[in-house]
C-alpha cells in the first residue's frame, strides 16, 4: 500500500476509536473532553477519509450511527419515529450548499424555511395516550431510548395532560382515512370530521434544558458543600434526567422546549402549523423563531442571534435551519444518522486572550485541592474575568500551562470560565513546567493525598483552616441550617479571630458578642441579628442538621431518607454498614463515608456538644403518629405500567403520606410490586425474585383508599 494512502487509512480508524471514545464521555459521563468546535472538525475528517475509502465502509462508524446515551438501570423501549442528530456547520457557504442540494432535490417548488435556536440542553421525546403522558424516552441511539418517565414527571412545565385541540381548527385529516398511496390527496381532500374529534395519540420532541440563573444555584449548593460545581447547564441536565431517584430530580429546575409534534394518526402540514398546535395543546414552545423565503434572510437571522444570544436566559449554542413543508421533508428522506432537511448552523464559542498571572489553589470542605488561574482581567461575554478552573494536575500537565503564559479562555456552556489553551508564539522561552504543589496551602503544610482512581488531590489534615472555614459555611448554608449571617466573609474573619475552630463554635458565638460589636463594620444592631439567626437555627429538623455536618456523599436528599428510617444520630452512629446499605438509595459509597466520619472521635464529640445545644438529632413525631404508627412504615413500593385511577407519581406521593417508601429500582429489599397495565421489565425482575406483587386493585385495598375518599 501506499505510504500516504496508508497514513490515510490509519487515520480513518484513528478518528472512529477517538470519536467514540469523545462520544461515550458526553453522552454516558455528561464530560465535555473537547470543545464542540474540535469534535466537529474531528468529524468532518472522518466523513471525508470515509468518502475517499468507501471499501472501509462500516455500519458501526460513528458517521452511521446516533451517538447512544442509553444506560443501565432504565429499561429500553423502541421509539416509533427514529430520532436522527443533524449536520453542524458553522459556515454559510454549507448552508448554501444544503439549500442547492434541498432545491435539486424539489425541482419547481417553492421551498420555506423554519429557523429556530438551537439549544444546548437533553432531547426528549414524550408520548402522550388520549391526551395523558404516557411515556418518555431519551433519544438513546435514535432506534431506542431509555424509559425516563418517572423523571420526566417531576419537570413542571410538561403537561401530563395536553389540552383538548379540534382537528377541525386545523384542517388536520386522520392517516387511516386515507385509502389511495398517493400523498398529495393529504393536502386536497378535506377532512369530514366531527366536531368532537380531536388530537388524543401524539408525540411531541423538545429539548430539556436548565436556566444560567438555576445552574449558578444549583452550583453555589456544591460548593456550599464542599463538591466540585458541575461543568455547564447541559451536562447537569443530561445527569439530572439519569438519575435513578425522581425525587432527587424533582429538586433541580429542569425546563423544556417543544420542537415538533409527530402522529401515527394524524397528517400535519407544516412545521410553523406544527407549532401553533403545540402551544394550543399546553407545551412551551419557543417564539424566537422566523419564517425565511430567502437564505439572506437565514443569514440575517442568524448574525441577530449571535449578538443577542447573551441575553437569554438559557444557552444556546447555534440556529437549526428546517425545510416548513413536511410533505417536502419526507420526500427530501435522511440519510444514515442525519435528516436531509435539516441542518445547524453552530456559534463558535468566544475566546479571549490574556495573560496567565499565577496559579494559586482552593481547599474545599472535603479537602479537594483544586488549582484555580489568576488572570490580567478580560471582558468574555458580558462579564469581567479575572480567575478561571483549570480542573486538576492531570489537565494542567496536558495542556502545559505556565505560569506568564498568554492563555485563551471561554465560558464553559456560557457560564464557568476556563483556561482552553496557550498561545506558544508568545511564550517566555525561560519559563518552566508548572508544578502541582505537594502540600497543602495551610499553614500546616500538610502533605497532600491522592486517592486510587481520582484525579484530584485531598488534604487530609484535621486541622485544616481552610477545610474549616468551608465545612461550617457548608452547615450555616440555606439548605442546612440557614444562618443567614454567617457568610463567607465573616466566617473567614471569625475564623482567623480564633472565634471559630468548628462548628459547633458557631453557638458558642454569643460569649464573643462584645468583641464582635467592636469590629470594623459591625455594630450592635447587627451582632443581634447574627445572634437571632444562630438561635433560630435550633428549630431545624433532623434531617438538615445531618445534612449541615457534612459528611461526604452525604447530599440532601438522602439526608432526608437516613433521617426519616433511621429516626436519631445515636442509631446512626452504632449502624455498620451492610445495615446503612439497607436504606433505600443509600449504597456502599454512601455508607462507608458515613462509618468513616463516626469512627473519628472529634466528629462524635461535636455532635455531642450540638446536642447540649439544643440542636434536633431525631425525628420530631406528631403526637397523634406517636400513638399510631403509620401504616407503611419502612414499605418499599416499586410501580410499574400505567394505572386506571391516579398517576404513578401521586400513587408514590400516597405511599410516602403512610410512612412507606416509592422507589424507580427493584431489589431484593423491595416490599411490594405495584402492576398495572402494561408493565415492563420490573414486573419479571419481581417475578425472578419472588417478590409481592399486588394488582391497582389490591394496592388500593391495601391503602383504604375507597374508605379515604
Amino acid at each position: 500500500m501506499d505510504p500516504i494512502i496508508d497514513d490515510k487509512v490509519k487515520r480513518l480508524f484513528e478518528l472512529r476509536e477517538l470519536i467514540k471514545k469523545y462520544d461515550q464521555a458526553y453522552y454516558i459521563q455528561n464530560t465535555s473532553l473537547i470543545s464542540d468546535y474540535e469534535y466537529d472538525q474531528l468529524f468532518h475528517e472522518l466523513v471525508a477519509l470515509e468518502n475517499e475509502f468507501p471499501e472501509y465502509f462500516d455500519e458501526n462508524s460513528p458517521t452511521q450511527r446516533v451517538p447512544s446515551d442509553k444506560i443501565s438501570g432504565f429499561r429500553s423501549l423502541p421509539h416509533i419515529f427514529p430520532m436522527l442528530s443533524l449536520p453542524n456547520t458553522y459556515t454559510f457557504s454549507e448552508i448554501e450548499a444544503f439549500n442547492k442540494r434541498c432545491m435539486q432535490a424539489l425541482p419547481n417548488q417553492k421551498i420555506q424555511y423554519v429557523v429556530e435556536l438551537k439549544f444546548d440542553g437533553v432531547s426528549l421525546s414524550v408520548r402522550y395516550k388520549n391526551r395523558r403522558l404516557n411515556l418518555a424516552l431519551t433519544r438513546g441511539d435514535g432506534i431506542t431510548g431509555d424509559d425516563i418517565t418517572l423523571n420526566v414527571l417531576q419537570i413542571p412545565i410538561i403537561p401530563r395532560v395536553a389540552n383538548k385541540v379540534k382537528l377541525s381548527d386545523y384542517n388536520l385529516i386522520r392517516t387511516s382515512s386515507i385509502n389511495s398511496s398517493d400523498t398529495t390527496q393529504l393536502y386536497n381532500q378535506q377532512s369530514n370530521l366531527d366536531e368532537d374529534e380531536f388530537i388524543n395519540n401524539f408525540e411531541v420532541r423538545g429539548e430539556v434544558y436548565m436556566t444560567r440563573a438555576d445552574f449558578a444555584k444549583v452550583n453555589q449548593r456544591q460548593i456550599e458543600r464542599g463538591l466540585h460545581p458541575f461543568a455547564n447547564p447541559r451536562n447537569l441536565t443530561s445527569g439530572t434526567l439519569k438519575l435513578m431517584d425522581p425525587n432527587e430530580v424533582a429538586e433541580r429546575p429542569l425546563h423544556f422546549w417543544a420542537y415538533y409534534l409527530l402522529s401515527e394518526e394524524i397528517q400535519f402540514h407544516t412545521l410553523s402549523e406544527n407549532f401553533d398546535i403545540m402551544k394550543k395543546l399546553g407545551f412551551p414552545v419557543n417564539p424566537n423563531y422566523k419564517l425565511c423565503n430567502s437564505l439572506d434572510e437565514i443569514f440575517e437571522f442568524i448574525n441577530y442571534w449571535e449578538e443577542k444570544r447573551v441575553e437569554l436566559p438559557y444557552n444556546i449554542d447555534g440556529l437549526v435551519i428546517k425545510v416548513n413543508s413536511i410533505e417536502q421533508q419526507k420526500l427530501l428522506g435522511s440519510v444514515a444518522r442525519f435528516p436531509r432537511w435539516a441542518i445547524a448552523y453552530k456559534y463558535s464559542a468566544e475566546q479571549k486572550e490574556t495573560k496567565l498571572l499565577d496559579i494559586v489553589y482552593q481547599v474545599g470542605r472535603t479537602g479537594i485541592v483544586s488549582p484555580i488561574a489568576e488572570l490580567e482581567p478580560i471582558k468574555v461575554g458580558q462579564t469581567i474575568v479575572r480567575r478561571a478552573t483549570l480542573n486538576n494536575e492531570d489537565y494542567i500537565r496536558e495542556n502545559d500551562f505556565r505560569i506568564g503564559d498568554y492563555v485563551f479562555v471561554e465560558k464553559g456552556g456560557e457560564v464557568i470560565p476556563k483556561v482552553v489553551g496557550v498561545n506558544f508564539e508568545k511564550r517566555d522561552p525561560n519559563s518552566k513546567p508548572f508544578e502541582f504543589t505537594k502540600v497543602c496551602p495551610c499553614h500546616f503544610k500538610s502533605p497532600l493525598v491522592k486517592y486510587e482512581g481520582e484525579a484530584y488531590y485531598y488534604c487530609i489534615h484535621p486541622e485544616c483552616p481552610w477545610q474549616i472555614r468551608r465545612k461550617i459555611e457548608h452547615f450555616a448554608s440555606r439548605n442546612a441550617m440557614d444562618i443567614s449571617f454567617l457568610g463567607e466573609r465573616t466566617v473567614d474573619l471569625f475564623v482567623t479571630l480564633g472565634f471559630l475552630k468548628n462548628i459547633a463554635d458557631i453557638y458558642e458565638l454569643p460569649n464573643y458578642a462584645e468583641k464582635i460589636e467592636n469590629l470594623e463594620g459591625w455594630g450592635k444592631k447587627s451582632v443581634e441579628n447574627l445572634l437571632e439567626s444562630i438561635e433560630k437555627s435550633k428549630s431545624q429538623p433532623f434531617h438538615r442538621v445531618l445534612f449541615g455536618l457534612g459528611i461526604r456523599y452525604v447530599g440532601e436528599v438522602s439526608s432526608k431518607i437516613i433521617a426519616e428510617t433511621i429516626g436519631n444520630i445515636d442509631r446512626l452512629i452504632q449502624m455498620n454498614e451492610e445495615e446503612l446499605q439497607a436504606i433505600p438509595q443509600i449504597g456502599e459509597t454512601i455508607s462507608k463515608s458515613i462509618k468513616t466520619f463516626f469512627s473519628n472521635p472529634k466528629n462524635i464529640e461535636i455532635v455531642e456538644r450540638l446536642k447540649n445545644y439544643g440542636l434536633h438529632f431525631q425525628i420530631e413525631k406528631p403526637a397523634e403518629q406517636e400513638a399510631k404508627e403509620l401504616p407503611l412504615k419502612n414499605k418499599t413500593f416499586v410501580f410499574t405500567g400505567e394505572l386506571k385511577s391516579m398517576s404513578r407519581t401521586e400513587a408514590s406521593k400516597m405511599v410516602e403520606s403512610l410512612g412507606g417508601k416509592a422507589t424507580s429500582s427493584v431489589s431484593s429489599r423491595t416490599d411490594y410490586v405495584v402492576v398495572g397495565e402494561s408493565p415492563g421489565s420490573k414486573y419479571e425482575r419481581a417475578l425472578e425474585l419472588n417478590l409481592t406483587i399486588l394488582s391497582e386493585e389490591e394496592f388500593l385495598k391495601l391503602i383504604n383508599y375507597n374508605n379515604k375518599a
